[in-house]
């Protein structure tokens, strides 16, 4: 070869180089899937988890995916020996666990499984150190499904008083009262079940103390109740003496689930306490806290120092408040992310005090030693999945964190791209927040298509935290070459009492519609999005949120709603139908037909101009299933572009089973990159 040869070949060889380094931001954003459904459908999940008092001993069920009816989400029920950081299941392998309770002594422990090929749900009996477990006899389906320790040597639970079947009859008789629940007992040392309180109305919070002697409960006659709420009454029950102390009573919604939380030493119990936002029926809008001393019978507000009140989270329950022995650890809500602070009562005050570290801000669950002077803590963000780690407190400084458990080896070795939280002027000029999701290989300065992905609720949020399930599956659409954002909008809880309740009388859809519009000229702002690439997808009230923005923005590129539908008249055949209307509307579709038909999205359907799937479950009692048939019917007459529409029979509004929700997943995925993804 001659030098000139050889010098062409070295100008090609060159070339070819830099054309290659050229296209490698194309190549990502172009976004070769490098994920399947499965990383999603079936990743590990940390469900709720119990410290020992002694801060040594740590439980959690691991299972697989969410929602899902067991034995499908083959629940393990895991130890670990928090100091030597050190994992092992403590169920066996053919079991799929699905309830557990950690007794106050902080080794014995209770256990509710089935065997992962099938069948009926026992109860086992073991000590965190011991690798067998006995069975227990005499138990019943009422203590299987949720129990406690009342002590060391006794389980509660609730259930029909004696003589009482529940499913007696196969006939409903409509707005019927229902029968009492009360609470029971079942002895570990012989098996016998017994009553422990005889009211008359039904219970549904409970909380023992950890020496046994008292039980916090809630209960009403009705708590269903859908026309007005209902009159709950809070009762402090003495185990000793069968006498009830009725702390207070207060008017409800069926949906409020608040926390009730016990110190170690049993001699204060905090009762989380919901602001309630709603017109004719109460929604959990924010919350705030209290605190009971049994000693003295003194209710008192622990005075947070914050406007937006607890972290809210319904998916997540009993993890805002956190006691040791003289105060406790709350979680505040502050938008996408809360706060962590430390309470501490004094002989005169309690003070709060907020933590520092570098987790602050991504903890979304906690535990505590006795002594409030170690935690386990759940840390996850947008764009990392959750982790349990141990550490140590230094005044108000978490220090010396460790990660307990590896969960999801193979997904974390993955470029899961990255993520942040961004924020805008929204509807009526007020700032709202969203969270941002980047597809792997992200470039800035590249223009990426966009989905919204939209929460439901209303009364829920986006956070900065991994909740990638197969009804919101963020990062499936992000492995795809898309960028996703997740709006706050109004009507959001953890911004404060009045932004969850600013879509109230008659801004359900005008608002939070302006405020995705708004985020998605954000992005298109900032450089992040092509303006003209936009789909959207949701579930619950995010499906409906997606109903009514394809009839108000006709450049939506592809839509898909699940569990959503656009007509308001036939939502009230159900309870939470009504009661949904009850909470954002000063009158129902009957009293004042001609208000709703000026803000149905239903009544805009030749608006639309997008191609739309629709997907429901045939059982769905939270979104009727009727006005999604509505819906599609309008959608379908009002306009020639694509809509498909996608029933699973059976199944209800948190779909169940695996086939179903990666039915689901293919299918909305499918329809993201016929109609954006890969359009032309």
């Amino acid at each position: 070869m001659t030098s000139a040869q050889r010098s062409d070949a070295l100008k090609r060889i060159l070339l070819f180089l830099i054309l290659v380094i050229a296209l490698v931001p194309l190549m990502a954003a172009a976004g070769t899937p490098t994920l399947v459904p499965s990383d999603i459908l079936a990743m590990e999940t940390p469900g709720h988890f119990t410290l020992s008092y002694d801060g040594g001993n740590l439980l959690y069920i691991r299972s697989t995916g969410s929602d899902l009816t067991p034995p499908q989400n083959n629940g393990t029920l895991m130890y670990i020996d928090v100091r030597a950081a050190t994992e092992r299941p403590l169920s066996g392998p053919g079991e799929s666990v699905t309830a557990y309770a950690l007794a106050p002594d902080g080794n014995t422990v209770v256990y509710a499984a089935m065997p992962r090929a099938g069948g009926p749900v026992s109860l086992y009996h073991t000590h965190v150190h011991d690798t067998r477990a006995k069975r227990l006899d005499n138990t019943s389906e009422e203590l299987a499904g949720d129990f406690a320790f009342l002590g060391n040597d006794r389980l509660i639970f609730t259930g029909a008083p004696a003589g009482v079947d529940p499913d007696s009859s196969d006939v409903i008789v409509a707005d019927e009262a229902p029968d009492p629940v009360i609470l029971k007992t079942y002895a570990l040392r012989d098996g016998t079940l017994s009553p422990l309180t005889a009211n008359h109305d039904v219970i549904t919070i409970w909380a023992p103390s950890p020496d046994g002697k008292y039980v916090l409960f809630k209960a009403a006659p009705d708590p269903e109740s859908w026309q007005a709420g209902a009159p709950f009454r809070y009762v402090l029950f003495d185990t000793r003496t069968g006498q009830e102390q009725e702390l207070f009573t207060s008017i409800e919604g069926y949906q409020d689930t608040n926390q009730f939380a016990w110190s170690p030493d049993s001699t204060i119990v905090y009762i989380e306490r919901f602001a309630n936002g709603g017109l004719r029926y109460p929604v959990e809008d924010a919350a705030y806290l209290q605190a009971y001393t049994p000693a003295t019978r003194t209710l008192e507000d622990v005075p947070l120092g914050w406007d937006r009140g607890l972290f809210v989270d319904i998916f997540n329950e009993d993890i805002e408040v956190n006691p040791f022995n003289g105060g406790a650890y709350l979680l505040l809500a502050d938008g996408t992310n809360p706060k962590l602070v430390r309470a501490v009562k004094t002989s005169t005050i309690w003070q709060v005090s907020l933590m520092d570290g570098k987790d602050q801000g991504n903890i979304f669950a906690i535990e505590s030693d006795r002594a409030g002077s170690s935690i386990v803590y759940n840390r996850n963000s947008a764009s990392s999945p959750p982790q349990l780690f141990r550490a140590g407190i230094d005044g108000n400084t978490i220090t010396n964190p460790v990660q307990l458990t590896r969960l999801n080896p193979d997904l974390v070795a993955q470029d899961l791209g990255s993520s942040e939280v961004t924020s805008w002027n929204g509807a009526r000029g007020e700032t709202v927040f969203g969270v941002v999701r980047y597809p792997p290989g992200y470039v800035a300065g590249n223009k990426y298509p966009l989905v919204l992905v939209i929460h439901g609720g209303p009364d829920y949020a986006d956070f900065d935290s991994w909740r990638d399930t197969w009804e919101f599956p963020y990062h499936l659409i992000t492995d795809n070459g898309a960028v996703t954002l997740s709006v706050n909008y109004h009507g959001s809880t953890n911004f404060g009492l009045d932004f969850a309740r600013s879509i109230e009388n008659g801004h359900y859809y005008d608002l939070p519609v302006e405020d995705l519009q708004t985020g998605v000229n954000h992005l298109a702002a900032r450089g992040i999005i092509n303006r003209s690439e936009v789909g959207v997808t949701g579930w619950s009230n995010g499906g409906i949120l997606s109903l009514a923005l394809i009839v108000k923005d006709p450049t939506i590129r592809a839509a898909v709603s699940g569990a959503g539908s656009a007509d308001d008249f036939s939502q009230v055949a159900n309870t939470n139908g009504i009661v949904m209307n009850k909470m954002y509307y000063a009158k129902s579709p009957y009293e004042d037909p001609e208000a709703y038909v000026n803000i149905s999205p239903v009544f805009r359907a030749e608006k639309r101009r997008t191609p739309l799937l629709m997907m429901i479950g045939t059982d769905d009692i939270q979104v009727d299933p009727a006005g999604a048939w509505v819906t599609y019917r309008a959608y379908k007459e009002g306009s020639p572009a694509p809509i498909r529409f996608l029933l699973f029979q059976n199944q209800p509004h948190h779909m169940t089973t695996v086939a179903t929700q990666n039915r689901k997943v293919q299918e909305e995925l499918a329809w993201l990159d016929q109609y954006l993804l890969s359009a032309p």
